[in-house]
């Protein structure tokens, strides 16, 4: 089963987030809870950790840019 991968909203403000850094690539095992992107909001640098265990099939969002709320980011 392939599942997304959501950008959060990390505050009540944020409409849309940067990618600052991925700390997986494609192919890499995750594991439930682990982080696998760090997301610039408009209030900081947070760490985004996966709600399944699985394999990073593909990253939707690169590094620097930016999408929004809800916006698929990976799979």
């Amino acid at each position: 089963m392939i599942r997304e991968i959501f950008m959060p909203a990390l505050s009540s403000t944020m409409t849309e987030g940067k990618i600052t850094s991925w700390t997986k690539s494609p192919g890499d095992k995750v594991d439930k809870g682990e982080t696998v992107v760090v997301v610039e909001s408009d209030k900081a640098d947070m760490d985004v950790e996966s709600f399944y265990e699985g394999y990073l099939a593909t990253i939707v969002v690169a590094e620097g840019d930016v999408a929004p709320v809800g916006g698929t980011i990976a799979l």
